[in-house]
């Protein structure tokens, strides 16, 4: 992967992150890894593998595309979660947000065929 192309990847999963206000303790403990390998990714000394991405672009509610700088398409989350920030269940949030993605191609899918 091409060094620029890795740090501009980095560099908005960071962003997102903290966009989001999750620790790097929350997001590695929902993807199941080490913190110090999000910290190597989000510094772009690691390389974040396609499953690693697609599970942050769920809980981040953003497109693969974004995530990849393909698109500067980015609308934060639409749902409030009321509790403790600090025990957020993360793994709730992005299934959520799967949910709202699907929902929102399937309202796109729907227009489509109505014209």
């Amino acid at each position: 992967m091409d060094d620029e192309f890795q740090k501009s990847i980095a560099k908005k999963l960071k962003e997102l992150r903290k966009e989001n206000n999750y620790t790097q303790t929350q997001v590695a403990d929902y993807l199941k890894i080490d913190q110090g390998h999000l910290s190597n990714i989000e510094n772009g000394k690691r390389t974040a593998t396609i499953d690693i991405i697609e599970k942050l672009s769920d809980l981040y509610n953003c497109s693969l595309d974004y995530i990849l700088d393909e698109t500067s398409n980015y609308e934060p989350s639409k749902i409030a979660f009321r509790g403790d920030k600090k025990n957020k269940d993360l793994i709730l949030i992005a299934k959520m947000n799967e949910v709202m993605k699907n929902l929102e191609f399937l309202r796109k899918l729907d227009d489509i065929y109505e014209q």
